[in-house]
Order: structure tokens, then C-alpha cells, then sequence
């Protein structure tokens, strides 16, 4: 992988491209580089996404073993476990790219559509799950966004304004 922002960034794009060409190499992932990363980890993108099992990063970025530092939430919601990941990828490991990773059909997404429509909001921990992506769909719903694939974009922005914003002042 690569040491600068510009070069990581190339890396994932074209990774993703052997990915949706069929193609991918499955890099990284030998005997050697399991040996070489039990001293120690050095990767080059720290991703955040969603848990949604159809998204696996390492796969759809064609990323061996150690090349990203991934943090996955239910909805992207962002807290302070989310923050302190991505703060220990950048400021411990030098992680020069962060990367915000939306998919279409999001079940975290749905779900909260789903409790705005009926005003029948989910129990348990899915509730609080709902409760932190609402802000984001009430957003949306104020620019027309009806179907669960249009907020994903919204979503992103939310999330990388969220990001800088906890980091602008220092951390």
C-alpha cells in the first residue's frame, strides 16, 4: 500500500476496480505477511463504515491483511468508540488516508424510515441505533429524499463533517 493520502486514495480505487472487474488479486495475505504483521501493524487507510455483512471492505477494495484499520457500526453512527478508533489509527499508527464507506440498502437506514412512518419505534438496542441515525433522515426528508438508497450520500457527508469537526480543534 502507500505512505501519503493521494497514494492510498489510488490504491483503494483501483482495488475496487479488480474487485468490480472480477479480477482481484487478494493481496497480502501469505504466510510472511501474517508473520511480518505479529510485530506490529502499519496500514494505510482507516475506513469507517457500516456492519451490513454485503460490504466487506478488504474485499470490495481488494486489501490484504493490515493495509486498512476498518471500524464498523450498525447505520455508520458515529460515537465516541468511533472517534477514539479513528484518533489511535492516525495519531498511534500514522494513518495518512480516513475514508467514509456508504452502501446502498442500509437495514439501519430502513429501519428508521420504517419507525418515522408508523411512529412505531424498534425495543431494545436497536432503538438507540435508530434514535442516533434519525437526525440524518429528518435532514434528508427536508431535501426530498424518500427511499432508503437516496441517503446514503447524505449520510457520508454527515458523517465526514462529524469526523472533522470532533478532530478540528485537536482531538
Amino acid at each position: 500500500m502507500a505512505s501519503d493520502p493521494k497514494s492510498a486514495w489510488k490504491a483503494l480505487k483501483e482495488g475496487n476496480q479488480r474487485f468490480v472487474g472480477g479480477f482481484p488479486q487478494h493481496p497480502s495475505q501469505s504466510v510472511t505477511r501474517r508473520a511480518e504483521l505479529a510485530n506490529g501493524q502499519n496500514p494505510q487507510v482507516m475506513l469507517f463504515g457500516c456492519s451490513d455483512s454485503r460490504v466487506a471492505a478488504e474485499i470490495i477494495f481488494d486489501q490484504g491483511l493490515g493495509d486498512m484499520f476498518i471500524v464498523r457500526t450498525a447505520g455508520q453512527v458515529i460515537d465516541s468508540a468511533v472517534l477514539g478508533s479513528i484518533e489511535y489509527a492516525v495519531a498511534v499508527l500514522g494513518v495518512p488516508l480516513i475514508a467514509i464507506l456508504g452502501h446502498d440498502s442500509c437495514g439501519a437506514v430502513g429501519a428508521t424510515l420504517d419507525a418515522l412512518d408508523t411512529g412505531e419505534v424498534p425495543g431494545g438496542y436497536i432503538r438507540d441505533l435508530v434514535v442516533r441515525v434519525m437526525p440524518s433522515i429528518l435532514g434528508g426528508r427536508k431535501d426530498g429524499l424518500s427511499r432508503v438508497d437516496e441517503f446514503e450520500g447524505p449520510s457520508c457527508r454527515g458523517d465526514r463533517h462529524q469526523v472533522v469537526a470532533a478532530f478540528a480543534g485537536g482531538g
